[in-house]
């Protein structure tokens, strides 16, 4: 019989993303340590993430030193899991285990393609070189994450995929939805700045509402613009179409959901965009920009939703007048995302991990065994 793997992740901070899939992998027998490098900031305070007031056994949170190694006995024996290089620790702590011949894994999403993205690419050539030389492989949050990687110089054969999975709202009772209320309802939920789309997604929708007058859209999180965005909306002569609340804490974010017909991500960068998790936990349509790294494997165009360009306004226009003009498909797509949904499970992400460590090192083994 198998040992059960030995794994030490580290990670930024505390989530309620991650604590299922840290508990399914326990539920595989998994021996897990989780050392948090970093406390909730506030910008992740006011989208609604609570402070934990206690740790899972075996989670820690650790002070940004390779002496903190040293917090778990065993570390030389488990394989780690190191969440990118963007801190200097943990370019720190690759190169660390790489001395010392410790079984360790980079896992990361895609990055911004930005000024700063392109000016550290020397960095990222020489990190990549450092996976492929001492690191077991590569986890991909996302295929944007995997074509990143090999731009970076990592051999495809270290690249496995592991994304973000969610356990999802799928107990939350339905909303009924009111007989007097005809119209599609849109919802973006997440932080209310630029780089979220939030200009691209008010001018389409005053392109939707010129054709289709009775649809609404909701966005809830905290407002980073101030108020800005709702000066937007009244020179688009959207009124009470466009609704906008205050960031709503984490457990209730099933039940905001429930409020729509129609997700919205309209991101001109998101590494990967667990919103659209939720939202097809709960059977909902999606609509998301290919700069959304799970836009790429949880909205199948035309089945479940649809994937516009981003920063293309005109494109997230028509696809949101689509449901306007053909109410049927948020059922027929909202039933699709969930039946996509279930291969984003935590359970079904532990699996993942586990065969990735499995075939990567039956990978490195393979060689020297036809050799002989």
């Amino acid at each position: 019989m198998k040992a059960p793997p030995r794994l030490l992740i580290w990670s930024p901070v505390p989530t309620h993303h991650q604590s299922a899939f840290f508990a399914a992998l326990r539920g595989r027998q998994v021996d897990l340590v989780v050392h948090y490098v970093e406390r909730l900031d506030a910008e992740r305070l006011q989208l609604g993430w609570r402070e934990y007031a206690a740790l899972p056994p075996g989670e820690h949170y650790v002070s940004q030193s390779i002496r903190e190694l040293e917090r778990c006995a065993d570390w030389r024996v488990r394989t780690h899991i190191v969440p990118g290089y963007n801190r200097l620790f943990l370019l720190r702590l690759a190169l660390r285990l790489s001395r010392e011949r410790v079984e360790w894994l980079h896992w990361s999403e895609h990055s911004y393609p930005r000024t700063r993205s392109t000016l550290t690419f020397g960095i990222k050539r020489a990190y990549g070189h450092l996976v492929n030389r001492h690191s077991r492989g590569a986890l991909a949050i996302g295929d944007l994450a995997q074509r990143e990687f090999v731009r970076w110089g990592i051999s495809p054969d270290k690249i496995r995929f592991l994304p973000y999975a969610v356990e999802g709202f799928g107990k939350t009772p339905p909303t009924p939805r009111a007989a007097s209320d005809c119209g599609i309802r849109f919802l973006f939920l997440g932080s209310l700045y630029p780089g979220k789309g939030i200009d691209l997604l008010l001018r389409a929708f005053a392109r939707v509402r010129e054709a289709y007058p009775d649809a609404q859209l909701e966005l809830v999180g905290p407002d980073r613009s101030h108020g800005g965005y709702q000066r937007d909306a009244r020179l688009l002569g959207l009124g009470e179409a466009v609704r906008f609340t205050a960031a709503i804490e984490a457990p209730r974010v099933g039940e905001v959901l429930q409020r729509c017909d129609v997700l919205v991500l309209p991101s001109r960068h998101d590494g990967w965009g667990v919103v659209l998790n939720e939202a097809a936990s709960l059977g909902k349509a999606l609509i998301a920009s290919d700069a959304c790294g799970a836009a790429h494997h949880l909205v199948i165009p035309q089945r479940n939703g649809f994937r516009f360009p981003s920063g293309d306004s005109d494109a997230l226009a028509a696809a949101m007048k689509a449901y306007c003009e053909h109410p049927a498909l948020c059922a027929r797509h909202g039933a699709e995302s969930l039946r996509v949904f279930g291969d984003f499970t935590p359970d079904r992400n532990a699996e993942r991990l586990v065969e990735a460590l499995e075939s990567l090192r039956a990978q490195t083994v393979a060689p020297s065994s036809s050799a002989a």
